[in-house]
């Protein structure tokens, strides 16, 4: 950095400065927090309300509100007086929290209870109605914090159960060959044996399971038959189709003591998995495992053995000798030279070092029990605060590399900040055309929108403009062996696989390693389940991790023993070639595991996998290329050179 820009440059840090003050406070308007859940204690004849979410659909990708169809609405004064505010995660991923009709007291079972008056239909609200119905959507409800489910199924001895409640039958499974409206719900609610409360000697009871069933019933008089003084008989009804001009909610609620279910594992069936289930995941850490040890092996038996001979026989000849030799020290005035476009390079390395810290330090705070499944969109929310924070030590990183490269500069150290939120936020908001134009509950509002730039531009840039700060202030990287003036001329290949290939070789080692991982993520993602398996996740990544650096390790001292010292981009490009094995198996996975098939949800789909996919490959392209960095700074200080 020049003299006269000194102080100009100061005062850009200065502002930085301020704007990162100002991000803290951005950071707590987005709603991004550690998620706490207390149980809750409730007296008998207490009424609790119960609240629906977004309508979801495992063939469709975008998700409607739960008020799109004709349901019961609250009065628009108290929907906006108890409508909850979303958090950056729920907004973003278009899970919402609304008030609705329903509700429930406690310890009181009802036969049948209206929800509204019968309501009447026309026929665009019809069309949309068997749309969804067709299309396979759920409706979501929540009831003390906790997601209604069906009623669980016994699958080999585990009790499974699906989140949320169909709209209705589709035309073509249907009996009258007409879509069937799911009208009626019959919740069972499952409480615990109560407390009593010295202080005043009352009882309190905790909900501990919420589970549904949908019924599709014509009432002919509403009034005298959904009574909750009388029994229901479903069985004496017909079925509601799309094609009656009204039609009545109801619903119906049973009591059922639980002793077997602590209120702290209530969120278990959710994501409990079959014992098949848990053997496949161990299988997978066994299978990574063993790819992983035996690529160590390889390199501890072939290359560090190698190594050692090359060393010991580098050390020990005379000068004119060398002039005879080849292999790896050949390149020992090359190695170290500066790669074509360094500074791309760095700030890819730089963007795939902040997301290892990301994930890294997201997973901790899964595996610390802070991620409650109760607080949607948390783990979103943790995602984006990891990698906000994480830009301070990409930016001492993309200093310290620039610096090395004589590629010093503030521009350069914004570019750092600015690439991967930059081109993330303009691929989202393409996609969020697609859901804008569906009128989707997940399309994000501009004031998210603006929220999210907000927090980019006053927290996320000034951490990493401060971190470039104390990087650039630090002392130049030494390497162990002088740059020649001149390049070397780099011999033919004479391997029968291509240089180019070789990046594509070492990227399917970690992929293999991880792919059955991938494929129970991509499942419960995906096939509307819920993934919270953080420690199988977190040893797979570790894993993936290990097999990336010792592929990257590997090709690294292959190019070298042909005396071509183009190493640095190679490097970066074997773990990046990960994320194009991850991009391909989702397609794959698309083709033979979902039933999407609608042209804006495949586009959303290849969207949203495109950009995981990316950012897989630029973190384990960082992993593979630090890898190497450190390998061949081993091997070179090692020998000596005149």
């Amino acid at each position: 950095v020049s003299t006269q820009s000194t102080g100009s440059l100061y005062f850009i840090v200065s502002m930085m400065r301020g704007l990162f003050i100002l991000g803290l406070f951005s950071v707590v308007a987005c709603g991004i927090s550690i998620p706490n859940a207390q149980p809750m204690g409730y007296v008998p004849g207490q009424i609790v309300s119960i609240r629906v979410s977004s309508l979801t659909s495992t063939h469709e990708m975008l998700p409607f509100p739960f008020y799109s169809v004709p349901q019961c609405k609250p009065l628009p004064s108290r929907f906006k007086a108890e409508k909850k505010k979303q958090n950056l995660g729920e907004s973003l991923t278009g899970i919402q929290n609304e008030p609705s009709e329903y509700f429930v007291e406690i310890m009181r079972n009802i036969s049948c209870r209206k929800v509204c008056d019968t309501i009447s239909v026309d026929d665009k609200q019809k069309s949309t109605l068997k749309s969804r119905i067709d299309q396979r959507y759920r409706g979501h409800m929540s009831l003390d914090g906790l997601d209604v489910a069906q009623l669980p199924q016994i699958s080999k001895g585990v009790r499974q159960v699906t989140p949320g409640y169909p709209l209705g039958v589709p035309a073509k499974l249907s009996p009258s060959g007409k879509a069937l409206i799911n009208n009626h719900l019959h919740f069972e609610i499952l409480f615990n044996e109560p407390d009593v409360h010295t202080d005043n000697n009352e009882e309190t009871y905790r909900i501990v399971g919420f589970h549904v069933k949908a019924y599709s019933v014509k009432y002919d008089h509403v009034d005298s038959e959904c009574d909750i003084a009388k029994d229901f008989n479903l069985g004496a009804h017909e079925m509601v189709s799309i094609d009656d001009e009204e039609f009545t909610y109801t619903y119906s609620v049973s009591w059922l003591p639980e002793p077997n279910v602590a209120w702290a594992t209530r969120w278990d069936e959710y994501f409990r998995g079959t014992p098949t289930d848990n053997r496949i995941h161990w299988f997978s850490i066994l299978n990574s495992t063993i790819v992983v040890i035996a690529l160590a092996i390889f390199i501890g038996l072939s290359i560090i053995r190698a190594l050692r001979k090359d060393i010991s026989r580098y050390n020990d000849i005379s000068a004119e000798e060398v002039q005879e030799e080849s292999g790896w020290k050949m390149c020992h005035g090359d190695v170290f030279r500066a790669p074509e476009h360094s500074v791309v390079f760095t700030i890819v390395v730089s963007t795939g070092f902040q997301l290892v810290l990301m994930t890294a330090s997201t997973s901790a705070i899964a595996l610390l029990g802070f991620l409650n499944p109760q607080s949607r969109g948390s783990l979103l929310s943790a995602l984006i605060s990891c990698y906000v924070f994480a830009g301070f030590f990409a930016g001492v990183l993309g200093a310290r590399l620039l610096k090395y490269f004589n590629s010093q500069s503030w521009r350069n150290a914004f570019a750092i900040g600015i690439f991967l939120p930059g081109v993330s936020m303009t691929w989202y908001i393409l996609l969020n055309f697609i859901q804008w134009g569906a009128h989707a509950s997940s399309a994000v509002p501009i004031t998210t929108l603006l929220s999210l730039f907000c927090l980019w531009l006053c927290c996320s840039i000034p951490l990493t403009v401060m971190g470039a700060q104390v990087g650039f202030r630090q002392g130049a990287i030494r390497d162990p062996c002088r740059v020649h003036g001149v390049a070397r001329l780099i011999p033919a290949s004479k391997g029968s696989i291509p240089l180019w290939a070789t990046p594509l070789i070492a990227g399917a080692v970690p992929f293999g390693a991880g792919f059955i991982e991938l494929l129970f993520v991509l499942t419960s993602v995906w096939q509307g389940r819920v993934y919270y398996a953080f420690g199988f996740l977190s040893i797979a990544l570790t894993i993936v991790t290990l097999c990336a650096a010792e592929a990257s390790i590997a090709l690294t001292y292959f190019r070298l023993t042909s005396e071509n010292y183009h190493w640095w981009w190679p490097s970066l490009l074997s773990g990046f070639s990960t994320g194009l094995f991850v991009f391909l198996y989702t397609v794959y996975f698309l083709f033979t595991s979902l039933s999407i098939r609608h042209i804006p949800s495949v586009l959303l789909y290849l969207g949203y996998m495109g950009m995981a996919s990316a950012i897989i490959g630029i973190m384990m392209g960082s992993v593979a290329f630090l890898a190497s960095y450190l390998f061949i700074r081993k091997i070179y200080s090692s020998i000596k050179v005149d």
